[in-house]
Order: C-alpha cells, then structure tokens, then sequence
C-alpha cells in the first residue's frame, strides 16, 4: 500500500506530472495512429475499364443511395418514370418493363404511386438490398471498401490507448486529492479531451479503405467530361448512368434532366428572389446608362419601375 502512495509518479511535482502526463499522451496517440490499420494504402489500384458498371460504382461511392439513384435516374432517361416539379410516378404509357433488369425492375415496381423524390430515393433504397449486397461483396473482395475486421482492430487499439490515458490520470488524481490538492482541472482535462480525440479518430473511417479512395479519383478523372458532355452534347443512356453514379445528381444541375436535380434541391426563396432582382437589374441597365432607360418607356412602366427608381427626378 506504501507503494503505492509513495513511489516516482505519486511523489512527483505537478508541473512535472503535467510534462511527464503530456508525453505519456502524445506517445500513446502516436503509436495508436502508427497502429490504425489500412493495408491498402501500398497495393497497386485496378485497371480503369473502358465501360465500368455504373451501379458498382455508385456503390463505391455512395453505397445503397447511389446506386438507388442511379437506378432512378436510368427509369426517367429510359421513360419507364416521369419527375413532375418534387414528384416522381410512373409514366402512364411506359415501355414494356421485360427490357428492364431486375435491380430496375424492382425499383419500378415498388414506385406504383406518384411520392416526392426523396420517398421515392427511400423506397428505390429499400427495395435494392439484396443487390447492394452482391456489391457490396464484390467490392470488399478488390480491397475497395474499408473491412470490419481493420476497424474492429482499430477500436481495440483506441480502447486500449484511452485505458493508458485514463489509468495514469486517474491514479494521479486519486492521489492529489488524498493528500488535499484540488488544482487538478488542467489534469482532468488533458485526460478527458485527449481520450476523445482518440476514440474519435480511431472510429471515424469512410467505407472506403484507402485503395478506394484514390481508385474513385482516377475514375472521376478520368470520365471528368461527361460532366461537360451532359450540359452540351446528346450523352447516351449509359453515359448519364455514369455520370450520377460518379458525381452524384449535383452533376445533373444545368443538364437536359434539370429538373430531376431540382426535384431533390430545390431553388430556394433567397436564390429565387437574387434571380429576379439580377434579373431586373440587368433589364433596366443599358450601355448608355439609366438615364437612357428612363427616357423610354419601358422605364416608365410598373416592370422597371423599382430598377431605375434612381431617375425618377426627370
């Protein structure tokens, strides 16, 4: 019991325990970094193929909502369903549904009512799960995706790294209050905001493991000008598929298929209102001034009213 009471770390200054604790901490959190495994990171990526699946790389990207997405988008480019403004419902008069896949055939299947974009987004989730998981499978096989058996290993690392830190805080702290020294708040928080950073880093991981990562790059890179293509030239089916499946329905802003990005963003008022008032700016502005403007009657009518309310003294 002597010892424990009296030895090197019970006995020593506080300022000092306070260095010697802070070093204890950066060492343990440097080694559980260097610990936190991704054996990736040095393995050579796949080859880029010259027609990738679209639906596995929407699940590489954003799992089950990508690929539902792009099973989505394929039914509305293809006329099986139709986007009305935030709805989405099946195109009465749609192509015979034996040309379509099974993966689209469920998702056609389960939007049998008209539902906003983001029920029909949740319910097209839903009813791919069995696919998602074929994926899913594939995936993990090529070291693509981030394995549960690195993570729990990193979460054994983190636990074991925050009971170092918090045995050795608390032991010092049992002690300074025996002996009637209550200035333990810088004590307390080293410790407390130490172990949380550290089970915080050792639990934050993407489902891609790093060979994903990079492997998803060079995928984006390289089909970078479908983006341009969308906006200015006649894609093909396949090629939109793609383009959702590797930039997400964000890609779709500005594209033929607007409104099916609207459908899930929306503009909102304040843009709306930015919108029409640049847009009476600009109608109300003219090279040779407001003046000019204002000496027309277009000026003088309720539509620019507001914009040349400058030359209302002429």
């Amino acid at each position: 019991m002597n010892a424990l009471l009296h030895n090197p770390i019970a006995d020593m200054y506080g300022p000092d325990f306070l260095l010697f604790y802070c070093s204890v901490i950066v060492i343990t959190l440097v080694t559980c970094w260097r610990l936190v495994q991704d054996p990736t990171k040095n393995h050579p990526l796949p080859l880029i193929p010259a027609e990738p699946d679209p639906y596995q790389i929407a699940y590489l990207r954003s799992q089950e909502t990508g690929i539902a997405n792009v099973a989505l988008f394929d039914l509305i480019v293809r006329g099986y369903l139709q986007v009305n403004e935030q709805s989405i419902s099946q195109v009465p008069n749609h192509p015979d549904v034996s040309q379509l896949e099974p993966i689209e055939r469920e998702v056609f299947d389960k939007l049998s009512s008209s539902s906003t974009a983001k029920t029909s987004l949740w319910l097209a989730t839903e009813s791919i799960q069995l696919y998602c998981n074929a994926y899913e499978e594939k995936l993990q096989n090529e070291q693509l995706l981030y394995a549960s058996q690195w993570q729990e290993w990193n979460i054994k690392v983190g636990l074991i790294g925050a009971m170092i830190i918090f045995s050795l805080g608390s032991y010092k702290l049992l002690i300074a209050l025996g002996k009637g020294r209550y200035n333990v708040g810088f004590l307390i928080a080293n410790g407390v905001l130490s172990i949380i950073f550290l089970l915080w880093f050792v639990s934050r991981r993407s489902h891609l493991s790093y060979r994903g990562k990079v492997y998803l790059q060079q995928l984006q890179a390289t089909f970078t000008r479908l983006q341009h293509k969308a906006k200015y030239e006649m894609p093909s089916v396949f090629d939109y598929n793609l383009l959702v499946a590797l930039f997400g329905i964000e890609a779709l802003a500005g594209t033929s298929y607007d409104s099916y990005y609207k459908a899930f963003f929306p503009p909102t008022f304040s843009r709306t209102v930015s919108r029409r008032s640049n847009s009476s700016d600009s109608s109300c502005s003219s090279s040779s001034g407001c003046g000019s403007s204002c000496s027309s009657s277009s000026c003088s009518s309720s539509s620019c009213g507001g914009g040349c309310g400058g030359c209302g003294g002429s």
